[in-house]
């Protein structure tokens, strides 16, 4: 579990731009940290003694990783430009360290105390992550672009402004603010949560819901259609979980928030209500989506059952905003299920879990923010090609292990051994 925080305070807190020079993409500090973890869960696996039935989870993920790594051998197969199977070769790479974030979550995590924790720490990380967005955006300011560590140069540049509608785009340390939005809506449920199992002692509790404030301010700021899609999609799945009282809290605190949002921004309110006009106008934005679809037609109907090649789609022939799309034309229709298995089963999985347990229990407010998460990221990737960006996939591989983890512990103990409340931020 430490060895997965560590990829994960890397992963948010470094900006995404910066890598080590000659490695190029693969480079990132965070990547490195996955392989080595991939690395370690592989060396881990060889060395048990006694056999250990696989995980549904992992097997998704394996799934999907042979299904890029057989795509990257049609593409090698056939003339290929050498550029397109470099970057191939990269986007394996970037997969494996993905991969490792998800196995060791998985199968690291030993008890639900453990869990909870690593949940904690997520939504500590989310508060200070949408807490450098929220400074970006009440200054105009990136404050990343000029940052430099020693070892470390930036493989992409990092853009100083982003605006929308007058208002600064916030995109803390990813490469773009709908990078940001994604992760934060991904996060949400899990701050939701924390807020909810908050340590006993009641005059401290209150402090366990800054996470969640500062996540929902800032997704509400963040001016993406694509964001605020998600925080409805994962308030909405949570939602279910959650006891009479806590449903009515929650209503009056997003409305709290929202009219905190119209009184101390004018005109934001506005700009959201523009994003949402544009679906009905056809901007350019959902006209390029639309477009895409007789793009990545033509590109399918060549290669229909393991693709082009995984991560050889290169930006400048066109640029989907649909990862499930892209999925299309780079692993074909072997790719495109296992990219929908990848979060379909630990989400049904966790689905059986909540559906046996107490209602407005720890295991069963655990399950809902999981599951919410996993779906958030899943939703996500149907708004914009997820998985051209560093952030975002880490993130989201590492809450479908904890997933594993929470189904695995399921089955392996009573839901009464929920009821200890671990110290925050323990190991």
């Amino acid at each position: 579990m430490t060895l997965v925080t560590v990829v994960l305070v890397v992963r948010l807190g470094l900006p995404s731009q910066l890598v080590i020079g000659p490695l190029g993409e693969v480079g990132a500090p965070a990547t490195l940290v996955g392989v080595l973890l991939f690395g370690y869960w592989f060396w881990h696996r060889l060395r048990l003694v006694e056999r250990r039935r696989a995980a549904a989870v992992n097997i998704a993920a394996i799934g999907f990783g042979m299904v890029a790594l057989a795509s990257y051998g049609v593409a090698s197969a056939r003339p290929t430009d050498p550029v397109e199977l470099n970057l191939s070769l990269g986007s394996l790479l970037i997969l494996t360290s993905w991969l490792g974030g998800l196995l060791l979550a998985s199968d690291g995590v030993t008890t639900f105390a453990r869990l909870r924790t690593l949940l904690a720490r997520l939504a500590i990380l989310s508060a200070a992550f949408s807490s450098f967005g929220l400074v970006q955006f009440l200054t105009g300011q990136a404050w990343v672009d000029g940052l430099s560590i020693p070892g470390l140069v930036a493989n992409t540049p990092i853009y100083s402004s982003f605006e929308r509608g007058g208002f600064y785009r916030p995109f803390s340390t990813s490469i773009h603010p709908i990078e940001f939005g994604a992760v934060i809506a991904m996060l949400l449920p899990l701050t939701i949560v924390y807020g909810m199992l908050g340590p006993v002692r009641a005059h401290w509790r209150w402090l366990t819901w800054i996470p969640a404030v500062l996540t929902v301010i800032a997704g509400a700021l963040s001016s993406s259609r694509s964001t605020l899609i998600g925080l409805a999609v994962g308030i909405v799945l949570l939602w279910p979980a959650l006891k009479p009282a806590q449903r009515l809290v929650g209503g009056i605190a997003t409305a709290g928030l929202a009219t905190f949002v119209f009184v101390t921004v004018p005109g934001m309110v506005g700009t959201i209500l523009s994003l949402f006009n544009g679906v009905a106008t056809l901007d350019s934005s959902i006209a390029s989506r639309v477009d895409s679809f007789s793009v990545a037609a033509d590109y399918f109907g060549r290669t229909p059952i393991l693709g082009r090649g995984f991560g050889t789609f290169l930006p400048r022939y066109r640029i989907f905003d649909d990862q499930y799309l892209l999925g299309l034309v780079e692993t074909g229709v072997v790719g495109f299920v296992s990219m929908i298995l990848l979060w379909v089963v630990p989400v049904v999985g966790v689905a059986r879990v909540i559906r046996r347990s107490e209602a407005g229990s720890p295991q069963r407010l655990v399950g809902a923010a999981l599951l919410s998460s996993c779906v958030v990221g899943g939703v996500g990737l149907a708004f914009f090609d997820g998985f051209g960006f560093p952030m975002m996939p880490t993130v989201w591989f590492v809450l479908l292990g904890m997933s594993g983890a929470y189904i695995r512990l399921a089955r392996q103990t009573s839901p009464s051994s929920l009821e200890a409340r671990p110290a925050v931020m323990t190991g």
